[in-house]
């Protein structure tokens, strides 16, 4: 598929901007290697639209919007960013939650805007957890009826390119999560790469296929079960609230921004924030711990796997 150009629409819901700032902190590739051309099959691609970082304001900044219902950037991707929230409860009451202009005298809300776009998208990316599962909006007990995109789409959604909704989750979402999933699915829509292989919530297997406790530069400690009783010892933190055992990500090996963070590499624990249930339960309260099970399966495949180790030593082996 000969694709020279592809423009990008970012749309901001319930959030706050926590992820478009990790974007802008991304450095391989970087915000300025993505719309800079620097890698050349996935150059060509134009911000259109993005209310934090645009220079037009106003109904300036509307009019790309408006072209874009209209057809005239084809092909588009659509990046979410926030939780999609329920405009029927807000109607009830006289309001809205989340406006974006207006069209003829009437408010546009958030909604309205990504009805009429995603209609026309080649590919729709959900950027952070607001925007992919509803994050902290949603949390309990959730007034404003929010969701993410995974759910208010579904999980069988199609793009126009066949694409579902792509998923890269976070509280916020790591920058060259983001930036890495955006370059594939333009090498995707232009036939470099096949569609990314996703897990049962829509994440990249590439990136959330291994969970943080996998990722851990403490998880060695844990298999000697050397744990942290207070914040600042340097052992596995499971006993602090550490989510890492049932929370995928890979922040603990890579870091946060160029290779540096990562919430247990840095002494805080993970909180699961890539998680579709986040914030609520089993990953609050913050501090409570993972649930037990966990720490039985892996002490039974640990033992499992050191009596596997033992006995495979007795075997004579040929070289």
């Amino acid at each position: 598929m000969s694709v020279e150009k592809i423009n990008v629409i970012w749309l901001q819901g319930q959030g706050c901007t926590g992820c478009t700032v990790s974007l802008t902190g991304a450095t391989h590739p970087s915000l300025l290697d993505i719309l800079g051309g620097f890698l050349p099959q996935a150059s060509g691609i134009v911000l259109q639209y993005h209310p934090t970082i645009m220079l037009p304001h106003g109904e300036e900044a509307l009019k790309n919007l408006r072209a874009a219902v209209k057809g005239e950037l084809d092909p588009f991707v659509l990046v979410l960013e926030g939780a999609i929230p329920d405009e029927g409860k807000a109607g009830e009451m006289g309001g809205f939650w989340c406006m974006i202009g207006e069209e003829n005298g009437k408010f546009m809300t958030f909604n309205d805007w990504l009805k009429r776009l995603a209609e026309r998208a080649v590919a729709i990316v959900a950027v952070g957890t607001c925007a992919s599962y509803g994050g902290i909006p949603h949390g309990k007990p959730n007034p404003t009826g929010a969701k993410g995109a995974f759910q208010y789409f579904g999980k069988d959604w199609k793009s126009k390119a066949g694409l579902p909704v792509v998923c890269v989750p976070g509280c916020p979402a790591q920058g060259e999560h983001v930036a890495e999933t955006l370059a594939y699915l333009v090498l995707a829509v232009r036939g470099f790469l096949p569609p990314p292989a996703l897990d049962e919530y829509n994440r990249p297997l590439f990136l959330f296929d291994k969970k943080a406790h996998e990722n851990c530069p403490r998880a060695g400690l844990f298999a000697e079960g050397k744990y942290s009783e207070k914040f600042g010892e340097p052992y596995c933190m499971g006993l602090l609230g550490c989510k890492g055992p049932i929370a995928h990500c890979d922040i603990p090996r890579r870091g946060f921004v160029d290779g540096v963070g990562g919430c247990p590499t840095i002494g805080s624990i993970c909180i699961g924030c890539t998680e579709p249930e986040f914030p609520d339960e089993p990953f609050s309260p913050f501090f409570k711990k993972a649930p037990p099970s966990v720490y039985a399966v892996e002490a039974f495949h640990d033992i499992m796997g050191k009596i596997y180790a033992l006995l495979h030593r007795l075997k004579r082996r040929e070289i």
